[in-house]
């Protein structure tokens, strides 16, 4: 069972907080070394699998999409309500955004090529 932990609700608002305890540095190297070694085999089996980049690709670029959805459906709803400057901007925003994800690999190819 988890602890409940009550504050006072003026002490709060104030930032009169109570300090809590430091944790020493050295504590903090060890775990986040402990979790690179626990991370690094599962890391470079993952990129040498073409079929794991594959799919984890096409879930973010759905993701993409429905982004890119949705900022330019709220740049039409922006610009119906009368708000053409900042509908434009989103607009144009988004567009750049969603060309530049898509063609991620692409330009990275591009890059790698000059």
């Amino acid at each position: 069972m988890a602890k409940v932990e009550t504050i006072n609700f003026r002490s709060f608002m104030r930032n009169e907080n109570e300090v809590l305890p430091k944790v020493s540095a050295v504590k903090v190297a060890q775990v986040s070394a402990g979790l690179v070694v626990v991370m690094i085999p599962r890391t470079a089996l993952a990129a040498t699998s073409d079929a794991a980049f594959g799919t984890v690709w096409h879930t973010v670029m759905n993701i993409v999409d429905w982004i890119a959805v949705g900022v330019f459906t709220f740049s039409g709803v922006s610009w119906m309500l009368g708000h053409r400057g900042a509908a434009i901007e989103r607009l144009i925003g988004g567009a750049a955004g969603y060309l530049l994800a898509r063609h991620a690999i692409d330009i990275r190819n591009w890059l790698r090529g000059i």
